[in-house]
């Protein structure tokens, strides 16, 4: 499989090791008869390319990679796309919009807590950048358990998950998808 196959036009990275946010790399389907392309930025600091930790990404196909508006690179754990897009608001009518991506890899609920403060206080920045007609994506591994939503969380998501399950960051996740008005879709199918 491969992302040409499963007609993906965003993918995020998590765990990239490279950390150049100056250079857009070109890679190709695997595929022996693709012709597709797909356009990856990276994100990253100093310190985590040092030790070779973390980055995180965008791979766009060249459909998104038309669209793109802005690159939104933050650190080694954060960035961001936005592309232009619309909408069907009614039968025959379209609307556009703009799709806000961000791609995040949190820190381990092992973590120490301010680094995880920290970390959730960059995305909090980033999620404000967000205008108020932009569809929101939020997308990579947050390294978070929600565990099963109670009801007054119900309006986050889907009431699916394991009880009793929830971690830091779970909690810490819950609290940002209050914050800034979020809905939880991993949590949304049965397994």
């Amino acid at each position: 499989m491969s992302l040409e196959s499963l007609n993906i036009d965003v993918c995020c990275l998590s765990e990239t090791r490279i950390q150049d946010s100056g250079e857009v790399l070109q890679i190709r389907s695997p595929s022996v008869d693709s012709k597709s392309l797909f356009y990856v930025r990276l994100s990253g600091d100093p310190v985590a390319s040092s030790s070779g930790l973390a980055g995180v990404g965008t791979a766009l196909s060249a459909r998104a990679e038309a669209a793109l508006i802005d690159w939104v690179p933050i650190n080694s754990r954060l960035c961001a796309v936005r592309l232009e897009s619309s909408i069907n608001v009614r039968r025959n009518r379209r609307e556009k919009r703009c799709l806000f991506v961000i791609s995040a890899y949190a820190l381990t609920d092992c973590s120490p807590d301010a680094v995880k403060d920290e970390f959730y206080h960059q995305l909090s920045v980033l999620l404000q950048k967000v205008r108020s007609t932009d569809i929101v994506v939020l997308a990579g591994d947050l390294n978070a358990q929600v565990g099963r939503l109670g009801t007054e969380e119900s309006r986050l998501g889907d009431r699916w998950g394991l009880v009793g399950r929830s971690s830091d960051n779970g909690d810490r996740l819950l609290q940002l998808c209050t914050d800034h008005n979020l809905f939880l879709d991993s949590t949304s199918d049965s397994f």
